[in-house]
């Protein structure tokens, strides 16, 4: 309401009863939900910065039982890789990942697991950059270290706001796929986190699980693996998709043939349904095509 927007004229655009929202302090709002929440106040030209505003307001503890898990990891590395585990919980609509350059630094990938309207698709990724960086420098403090975040947004109105922000460089316009990276040196992951507890964190880790679970068992896995397989530029492995619901390659082969579907059946049609749309609205040649989609040959593309 500080931005001249009230409660009620929000809640009226996304459909939501004010009355069920004061006694459901908790609710989840569906992806429609959340696009025309977006939306609505973006059309206030006072709004501009509300992605970065949002962003610089969340706390680790603002993620509940999965922020008072990262506050008691040994040090940021494993805190980064916690984040990364439980990320579903935090915003479903992503997922964290990471991996390893050679001098032990370490690159963070942040990207949308299902189709994401642009307007707030790029809200999502200033937010969540944004809040990367202040949970990082919650975590270690006044021994923050230089690093960097690249993001697929273009530099916003509001960029001068970024140089405010301590030890961080943002690079705006440096991916081609819509996303975020952060890149952290070894000596920076390995700084030690104050509130560190180990007993105190794989209590808390128990609970996280359980509302992992609860969370698969309430997707559609077909439409899941499918919107997955859509917004990867490189379709993931039956390991990796296991690993984003935190269950085994098994169980997850095992829910697919319930719904009578399995893993590579799906990925065999998201590749069709990819290279009908590529000869379509595309200029690249066959070969140019099977190639992307990670066919030996054109021939074997052809014949799929």
């Amino acid at each position: 309401e500080s931005r001249n927007i009230t409660t009620e004229e929000i809640l009226s655009e996304i459909n939501i009863d004010l009355k069920k929202y004061l006694s459901l302090p908790d609710m989840k709002m569906n992806q429609e939900q959340v696009e025309k929440f977006i939306s609505f106040c973006l059309k206030f030209p006072r709004n501009y910065d509300l992605a970065f505003e949002l962003g610089h307001s969340l706390k680790v503890s603002s993620h509940s039982l999965v922020g008072y898990a990262i506050l008691t990891c040994e040090n940021l590395e494993q805190a980064l890789i916690y984040i990364s585990k439980y990320f579903s919980l935090i915003i479903p609509s992503f997922k964290l990942s990471y991996f390893y350059h050679t001098d032990q630094s370490m690159e963070l990938i942040c990207e949308p697991v299902i189709q994401i309207d642009t307007l707030s698709l790029n809200f999502h990724l200033e937010a969540i950059a944004v809040a990367l960086h202040c949970t990082i420098h919650e975590l270690v403090e006044n021994r923050l270290l230089p690093y960097h975040i690249f993001m697929s947004i273009n530099e916003p109105l509001h960029g001068y706001r970024y140089a405010h922000l301590s030890k961080v460089k943002f690079h705006f316009n440096t991916l081609k796929k819509p996303s975020l990276r952060v890149q952290l040196s070894e000596k920076l992951i390995k700084q030690k986190l104050r509130l560190a507890d180990e007993g105190t964190r794989k209590a808390i880790e128990l609970k996280c699980q359980e509302q992992i679970y609860e969370i698969k068992n309430n997707i559609d896995l077909v439409v899941w693996l499918k919107q997955l397989f859509l917004n990867s530029s490189e379709i993931p492995s039956l390991e990796d998709c296991a690993k984003l619901l935190n269950i085994s390659s098994k169980t997850l082969q095992r829910n697919s043939k319930e719904k009578e579907t399995s893993y590579q059946e799906l990925k065999n049609t998201v590749i069709i349904d990819k290279a009908k749309q590529m000869l379509i609205s595309s200029n690249k040649s066959m070969i140019e095509i099977a190639e992307e989609l990670g066919y030996a040959s054109a021939s074997n593309f052809s014949r799929s």
